[in-house]
């Protein structure tokens, strides 16, 4: 009897937290983001002050915050204008580039018969890429309506520094009860527990956050070099786009093809070129020592991470999936059989 009560007590907690995704996908950013600033919460924590006394750590907390938002707000006054300006040039440029693909695909077809694919010369071929060019305009179009639509939901988001602020505050505390609440007998496991969630997710925000940085200052640095107009832009847009793993390489690489190609293919070709060289030194040299051991998962494992995650719970649990999969990995390495 007890065990059937206990599963479904289980089945009516798993209801309730998917029909809360939103808020559990809103307390999962908060967690990450607390993590990312409790470094300097703790090391806030230990300075003296005139007195001999310590900064007490909800102080801190608030301090960080509300230094980290006049930060994010002097840079945004700053950097947004200028990014704003090359944003606009990068969608003016849009459909021009579009045109000349579809010019060139025209040009290919009907100086190659062997890519006819059985129509008549020229124009089926013709109308066919125009077809497929309007696809990827109809898909680009219907991405932008869902984002733009979804930005009421964004609004929401003026939660997260709140959550954050408190997990930051009451760390300490909430391990306490957590410990205190928990049998006798399962205290140490309990701690074990906490433990590998713990660094989990340390490794994970520590190791993301000089993965992005490096990653975008590399290839913003790159395209520079190569005399991108918008290669500030594009930087910044490659550092965010690492934070989803596989298909943030995809939409970078299609911003900076789409860039290029307004120029031309070659253009095109060695921006994207720049971007796979400069990818794949950081993922064997560099990813591998920044995220640590304890966040190094197989490929295979991310990918299905990250495809599961997107299909439950969108972007969202997209991005979540990775630290998600660490936790699991370091619960794994913690409880699973010692060889």
């Amino acid at each position: 009897m007890r065990q059937s009560l206990l599963t479904a007590a289980l089945l009516v907690l798993a209801w309730l937290l998917w029909m809360l995704r939103d808020l559990v996908i809103l307390i999962g950013f908060a967690a990450v983001f607390a993590y990312a600033l409790d470094p300097v919460v703790s090391w806030l924590e230990r300075i003296p002050g005139p007195r001999g006394r310590t900064m007490p750590r909800g102080l801190a907390a608030g301090f960080t915050i509300a230094l980290l938002a006049v930060i994010l707000g002097t840079t945004i006054a700053v950097a947004v204008p200028r990014l704003a300006q090359q944003f606009v040039r990068f969608a003016a440029a849009v459909p021009g580039v579009l045109a000349r693909l579809d010019q060139d695909l025209r040009a290919f077809v009907a100086a190659h018969p062997w890519a006819r694919l059985g129509g008549s010369p020229g124009g089926d071929q013709a109308g066919n890429a125009k077809a497929i060019l309007g696809a990827i305009g109809g898909g680009v179009k219907a991405l932008a309506g869902s984002l733009l639509g979804n930005l009421g939901g964004l609004a929401r988001l003026v939660l997260l520094p709140l959550f954050a602020f408190y997990m930051l505050a009451d760390a300490k505390r909430a391990r306490s009860s957590v410990l205190a609440e928990a049998p006798r007998g399962r205290r140490e496991q309990s701690e074990r527990v906490l433990d590998a969630l713990d660094r989990a997710l340390r490794a994970y925000v520590r190791g993301q956050a000089l993965v992005c940085l490096a990653m975008g200052a590399s290839v913003g640095v790159a395209l520079a070099l190569l005399r991108f107009p918008v290669a500030t832009l594009l930087g910044v847009a490659v550092g965010l786009a690492e934070i989803v793993p596989i298909l943030g390489f995809w939409i970078a690489a299609a911003a900076i093809a789409l860039e290029g190609y307004s120029r031309s293919p070659g253009f095109a070709l060695a921006g994207v070129a720049s971007y796979v060289v400069v990818n794949n030194l950081m993922n064997t040299f560099v990813s591998p020592r920044l995220l640590g051991r304890q966040v190094k998962l197989h490929p295979f494992v991310v990918n299905v991470a990250v495809i599961g995650g997107g299909m439950l719970l969108g972007p969202g649990g997209a991005i979540l999936a990775l630290p998600a999969a660490a936790i699991a990995k370091s619960l794994l390495d913690e409880f699973g059989p010692r060889s």
